[in-house]
């Protein structure tokens, strides 16, 4: 069980297979009706305390978001929400949602950064072989180019090889959202990994908007 603290009031619990034949869970049966996803919920919150000090109260007005690993197991992303009763743990069945598709979001603070990537990624495929992602959605904005990818492998192994380009700004559906609706689609169908010999036109005053992740708290016991 992997938790990310991203604030005190958005907490992030990946869990691998092994958590959750652990639980007793699968992400199909992931259901807040079923007695069964609210004791492995309360498990998973009590796992959250202990790790990071945030005391998430499971009565109170919560979100959460569900998405299946690409190598099993699911990420939960917690929410707590204020002046929403609809929300409320209990309240609604829309307390816990589930998205089939993992888009983690990564932005790049100019033209040079995201091809410099492109660059080392296309170099990892020929020497490597192995795709960190399955699809890709590439966006601007004011000179900064934001990426969306659907992971293939653990999300760590991932954020690990961007970090060095680009900022990690998120892996839950309001990231992909806030990008597809904020920000200008470009580079085509071609795909990010076919980028590394392009130039695309830059447009407008280069500008990094900074992003600062949380703390992770890995190998938590089950």
């Amino acid at each position: 069980m992997r938790i990310e603290a991203i604030t005190r009031r958005k907490i992030v619990v990946e869990l691998n297979q092994e958590d959750m034949n652990t639980l007793d869970i699968t992400y199909d049966a992931l259901d807040y009706a079923s007695v069964e996803t609210r004791r492995v919920i309360w498990v998973i919150l009590d796992r959250v305390r202990e790790a990071t000090g945030c005391d998430i109260d499971p009565s109170g007005q919560l979100l959460i978001d569900a998405m299946p690993r690409p190598t099993g197991g699911c990420i939960l992303f917690f929410t707590l929400r204020g002046g929403c009763a609809e929300t409320a743990f209990g309240a609604s069945d829309r307390v816990l949602r589930k998205q089939e598709q993992l888009m983690a979001a990564f932005e790049f603070a100019d033209i040079d950064a995201l091809l410099d990537c492109a660059a080392a990624y296309a170099k990892s495929l020929r020497f490597e072989g192995a795709r960190l992602f399955t699809l890709s959605e590439l966006y601007t904005l004011e000179g900064r180019y934001r990426l969306l990818l659907c992971p293939a492998l653990e999300l760590c192994a991932v954020k690990r090889f961007f970090s060095e380009y680009a900022v990690f700004c998120g892996e839950d559906s309001f990231a992909a959202c806030h990008t597809r609706e904020h920000w200008k689609r470009t580079g085509g169908d071609a795909g990010f990994e076919h980028l590394g010999g392009r130039t695309l036109e830059i447009k407008g005053p280069r500008a990094l908007t900074h992003f600062q992740a949380g703390n992770v708290y890995a190998g938590i016991e089950n």
